[in-house]
């Protein structure tokens, strides 16, 4: 089949570097939505398909949906590329089906800024801020039930050790904290000299005083974290997710924060993106629960180096090649048979 360097932008940000290097290494684009009317904006299916057409790649914002179906209708996409490290709104399942690669763009600028964020809000917890700030706007002072917590030789925990939490852990051992993990797909010598001793997810959340979870959503891990696991965890323990909302069962979240089952939590991930204005989190006790938009390890050199990665992983593609940033590799023997026999 014969490649016609057609490549679809569902939703155009204000950012123009991969539509730049596209069109200079002769690229036909296809784009959507303006990044003005996008905002509040999501296709249906159809209009996803029709917009989709024949072209050979998806370029998918993070708010649209690309179902099975969806990928399924388009016969000539050969791969779904992102800019960012998520990919959990494309069917990947039903992609490697059909012999379509997807690639994420895991930038160093990206997964450090979010596990520099992650110590931001386990900083936030364990020193109560908000608890405090709220406090003093509302002419309080200083009380000695406010204070908050040495975090010098609490234990911090864990769940999925890859990257992110690699990068989390290696700053976490420069404050004497302990550090435990739980991640199936890694073995204690890979993280051995960052000073994470592996675990079982029980051991984890019966032990840690903050639990933090840096995982990518799967069958595995979707609803990973619901009340049973919640319960195991220290009265006095927090909770941070700055990965993939459905990782948490939000409906037990919100009980275990009312109940006082844990102490606290962070959140800049959530079920429902946005996040909705009846969503029960807004009304948990804003001391003892921070929201904030999926936005906290985002920085314009993230933007910037996803943006690169992505157009590399799609030229690549475009010369029948496979680059390291697929995320679907039992993929590939389908997709060679479907493109490049």
């Amino acid at each position: 089949m014969a490649v016609k360097r057609k490549v679809c932008f569902t939703g155009p940000s204000t950012l123009k570097l991969a539509e730049e290097s596209l069109r200079d290494a002769g690229c036909q684009l296809v784009l959507g939505k303006s990044a003005d009317d996008f905002r509040e904006f999501r296709y249906e299916r159809k209009e996803l398909i029709n917009l989709i057409g024949d072209c050979d790649i998806l370029f998918p914002s993070g708010r649209d949906i690309i179902s099975g179906e969806t990928l399924d209708s388009c016969p000539n996409l050969q791969a779904v590329v992102k800019s960012s490290i998520g990919i959990e709104n494309v069917d990947v399942d039903a992609a490697t089906d059909l012999g379509i690669l997807c690639c994420n763009s895991p930038t160093p600028e990206n997964y450090m800024g979010v596990a520099e964020a992650t110590l931001g809000l386990m900083v936030a917890l364990f020193k109560r801020l908000k608890l405090n700030e709220d406090f003093m706007r509302s002419s309080g002072w200083k009380e000695p039930q406010n204070r908050g917590t040495l975090m010098l030789g609490k234990t911090v925990g864990i769940i999925g050790v890859g990257r992110i939490g690699q990068n989390v852990a290696k700053r976490l051992g420069a404050w004497g904290m302990k550090v435990l993990g739980y991640d199936p797909y890694v073995k204690q010598e890979t993280v051995a000299t960052l000073g994470v001793k592996m675990v079982s997810l029980e051991e984890l959340l019966k032990e840690a005083d903050l639990v933090t979870l840096h995982v990518v959503l799967t069958r595995e891990t979707r609803g990973m974290i619901a009340m049973r696991e919640l319960k195991m965890m220290k009265p006095t323990a927090f909770i941070v997710n700055t990965s993939r909302g459905p990782a948490i069962k939000e409906t037990d979240l919100v009980q275990a924060l009312n109940e006082k089952i844990i102490a606290g939590a962070a959140l800049d991930v959530f079920d429902e993106e946005p996040l909705p204005m009846d969503n029960p989190l807004r009304k948990v006790d804003v001391r003892r629960l921070i929201l904030t938009p999926h936005v906290i390890g985002t920085n314009p050199g993230s933007l910037e180096a996803g943006q690169r990665m992505a157009a590399a992983s799609i030229l690549s593609i475009l010369e029948g090649k496979v680059p390291d940033t697929i995320v679907n590799p039992l993929a590939i023997p389908r997709w060679k048979e479907r493109f490049w026999a």
